[in-house]
């Protein structure tokens, strides 16, 4: 008896795709940026089950991914929660209360973006580039950080950069383990952020700073000494 075919799941990415790489770098299966680096694309199917399609929608900060060819599943919510309630996880008394009374507070799209590396400026010096980044300051609200009793403030993000003569990748990626377990139940909360940037004149080194009062992280690219031509 010939085995039934292999049921592949079609993503497609609208036009509201800000090019911030998040599908492409937690599910390089399935997307890749343009040539331009300007918006993301779906250039593979994916076998049915490999992915759940709601951790893949729910990574875009701005809703533009879309499952076109199957029914997405029912929201794994009360199956996720009846999981960790099974883990054992302390409840804090008035957990239900706090969450209750902010359930219904927008979250500003601004404090999106931090978390995926967009809130961002790049100046040129004479002998560098300084890129700043926003960090995220506020854990996202979601029953689950309450009911764990996560703090608002969001913990330090460790980065690191790797340069490529004119390439440079700056990463982000967040350590602490209890932040870290609500990004696969919150939307729009990827558990780091990577930023591909590249420049006119190749960078020698690197320095990180970070002012942690004001969320703000800083890279010092240092320009490499131009090559002089023999006479």
């Amino acid at each position: 008896m010939a085995e039934a075919a292999v049921q592949l799941e079609e993503y497609f990415v609208t036009e509201d795709c800000i090019a911030c790489d998040a599908c492409c770098n937690d599910f390089p299966d399935i997307f890749q940026m343009n040539a331009d680096h300007t918006r993301a694309m779906a250039t593979k199917t994916s076998p049915v089950g490999k992915f759940n399609p709601w951790d893949i929608i729910n990574d875009c900060p701005v809703d533009a991914i879309k499952l076109v060819n199957l029914p997405m599943p029912p929201k794994p919510e009360g199956e996720k929660v009846a999981e960790v309630a099974d883990a054992g996880e302390s409840d804090n008394a008035d957990w239900m209360q706090r969450w209750m009374a902010v359930q219904d507070q927008l979250e500003p799209q601004w404090e999106r973006m931090k978390r995926y590396g967009m809130a961002s400026s790049v100046a040129e010096e004479k002998d560098r580039y300084v890129v700043r980044f926003d960090m995220p300051e506020k854990v996202p609200n979601h029953r689950l950080k309450f009911k764990w009793a996560i703090p608002d403030e969001m913990p330090e993000y460790k980065a690191s950069v790797e340069i490529h003569g004119n390439n440079v990748k700056i990463r982000a990626k967040l350590e602490d383990e209890k932040v870290k377990k609500l990004c696969g139940w919150v939307n729009s909360f990827p558990d780091g952020f990577l930023r591909e940037l590249n420049f006119e004149v190749p960078i020698k080194s690197h320095r990180l700073s970070y002012d942690a009062e004001n969320h703000i992280l800083e890279v010092s690219l240092e320009k490499a000494a131009p090559v002089e031509k023999a006479a």
